[in-house]
């Protein structure tokens, strides 16, 4: 009986695991927030241009202002066209309008890597003559309308620090209960399990930002995500076996793979969330 009811937190967190498996497209996607500042008088339109004339509109056009539309169209010429009025392949989610904390919010996998940011309004169309190019899954620009200029954006060493905190901090609150629950309670049990963490998601991080940079595209995090945690998942189970000493071999292999799936299961969306939280405060 004891046996089970041990068993039972992983049993439940396993189930959640699968159920945020198979609905994966709930997961976080990538995102870009540019905030204006000097902004034109009246009504404007913001768009990202990119270089791709495939896809379709991702607005009903009808809902706007056809002459501001039009304004975003200028560069279609020159081979550069609106991701939210001209479209993208696949679907690209985001307003031409401002939201209602005065920022303009992009999202989904038609996100462009490289991109200008272009604007309309009764004054006329601009666009920032240089293409930015994101380095990070969740992006902040500050755009300067009266210089035309992109004037700050998310700082890579900073974003990576912040996603890999907000990996670690909830990995050892989840594994750290698992820990105790399995009975390794010894003060060498602890040491033993906080610099295996560090150690993993170290890694885990390491292998992802290697992988996502070579090929070039951080829409792969999230798919790239758990073959990372099925290795990582392998080398814990074997450093816990040869390390941890409170429990028998067997016990400490099935904690190191209960408190994977645990981890997993209760990061795939709040570790997100939380990363969000953070970088609020970069």
């Amino acid at each position: 009986m004891k046996r089970l009811l041990r068993a039972i937190p992983c049993l439940l967190l396993s189930l959640v695991l699968l159920w945020g498996t198979a609905s994966a497209d709930v997961g976080p996607k990538e995102s870009l927030t540019i905030t204006v500042v000097n902004p034109p008088n009246g009504i404007y339109y913001l768009d990202l241009l990119h270089q791709d004339e495939s896809g379709s509109a991702n607005l009903n056009l009808g809902d706007y202002d056809p002459a501001l539309v039009e304004g975003l169209r200028s560069w279609e010429g020159e081979g550069w066209y609106p991701a939210l009025v001209h479209g993208t392949n696949p679907p690209l989610f985001g307003d031409l309008l401002p939201g209602e904390d005065g920022t303009h919010t992009f999202s989904y996998f038609g996100l462009p890597e490289t991109f200008r940011i272009a604007v309309s309004s009764a004054d006329g169309a601009q666009a920032t003559a240089e293409p930015f190019t994101r380095t990070v899954f969740h992006t902040e620009l500050v755009y300067d309308y009266a210089t035309n200029t992109i004037t700050r954006s998310t700082s890579t060493v900073g974003y990576y620090l912040t996603q890999f905190l907000s990996t670690l901090i909830p990995t050892l609150v989840v594994e750290g209960v698992l820990l105790w629950l399995f009975g390794f309670r010894s003060r060498r049990s602890v040491v033993v399990f906080l610099v295996v963490n560090l150690a993993t998601q170290a890694v885990l991080h390491i292998l992802l930002g290697s992988s996502i940079l070579a090929v070039g595209a951080h829409s792969l995090y999230y798919l790239l995500l758990l073959p990372v945690e099925a290795l990582i998942l392998v080398a814990e189970a074997i450093a816990y076996g040869l390390l941890l000493r409170d429990q028998k071999a067997i016990r400490r292999v099935g904690y190191a793979v209960c408190a994977n799936l645990a981890s997993y299961a209760a990061g795939f969306l709040p570790l997100h969330l939380m990363a969000q939280f953070l970088l609020g405060r970069w």
